[in-house]
């Protein structure tokens, strides 16, 4: 585990996979497997991001890969059982480029220094997800 991810590390059961250094070419691996799915084989370094990755729901997957594609970043995704058991929580590097949602998604514009500027949450299986930066 990196020093980064040390630093982040809370307790057992939580698991941040934190790599501001992501570089351009892991954002692209990361939408070639939004897009290809299970035909995609990752780099070992990628493969922590990547469980976590296929663990959100199709219309985030796409919310994110939209994101990276208006040349946002994802910068980190959490699972530490927060908000609830099972949650995923991304974070991009900046405010979202998209302005129209799905419409099953709830926005909010928080502008909160201590959590996010801004928050997609999306209810799937009794479980939320987040999208924050």
């Amino acid at each position: 585990m990196s020093k980064i991810n040390e630093d982040y590390k809370i307790n057992e059961d939580y698991k941040s996979h934190v790599n501001i250094e992501k570089s351009i070419e892991v954002q692209q691996r990361i939408m070639e497997f939004i897009k290809n799915g299970a035909a995609f084989f990752p780099k070992s370094s990628d493969i922590r991001w990547l469980i976590l990755l296929k663990k959100l729901p199709l219309k985030l997957k796409i919310c994110i890969f939209d994101e990276i594609s208006f040349g946002n970043s994802l910068i980190a995704l959490h699972s530490s059982d927060w908000p609830e058991k099972g949650s995923v929580v991304a974070l991009l590097n900046s405010k979202f480029r998209t302005k129209e949602f799905d419409k099953d998604f709830h926005f909010r514009a928080l502008n909160d220094p201590h959590y996010c500027n801004e928050e997609i949450s999306y209810a799937e299986d009794n479980v939320t997800y987040l999208i924050i930066n």
